[in-house]
């Protein structure tokens, strides 16, 4: 890869997108690839491991100013390790919150699920839904049950 790849080759190599590599470029997410006299960009290999590891990044769900931050820490990777540590520690909080409202969101739908199913083993013509009348108040003894 002396002489580097061009966009698409560069695409390909690093499972991102070109629409994507030019969307990180114009952000100031990795540094202005080289150009050829034709106007080409032309990655080396050095640029493809960044946009490899921004692709990385990004897949464990961190944020493009996330990203930034490492991108930093890693040119200057031989003092960085306690401030990658406090990133990824702060950035696992954030995902145990979100697994924790979505594990509510989850029991919430699942006890709608019964009821739904409840109410429409004895459904008749008359019968309204009880999770569209759950808000008036209309259900509470059946939520009381649920729980």
């Amino acid at each position: 890869m002396a002489s580097g790849l061009q966009i698409g080759k560069a695409a390909r190599a690093t499972g991102l997108t070109v629409d994507t590599i030019r969307f990180y470029q114009r952000i100031g997410l990795f540094k202005v690839p080289a150009r050829t006299s034709g106007g080409y960009r032309v990655f080396t290999e050095n640029e493809i491991e960044d946009l490899q590891f921004i692709g990385k990044a990004q897949e464990l769900g961190f944020s493009l100013s996330e990203i930034r931050e490492l991108t930093l820490l890693r040119q200057n990777a031989a003092h960085a390790c306690p401030e990658v540590r406090a990133l990824i520690r702060r950035k696992l909080a954030t995902i145990e919150e979100k697994i924790a409202a979505l594990q509510h969101v989850h029991a919430e739908l699942t006890r709608s699920l019964r009821m739904c199913n409840r109410a429409l083993k004895s459904h008749t013509a008359d019968d309204r839904c009880p999770i569209l009348t759950e808000s008036k108040g209309e259900n509470r003894k059946v939520l009381l049950d649920e729980n």
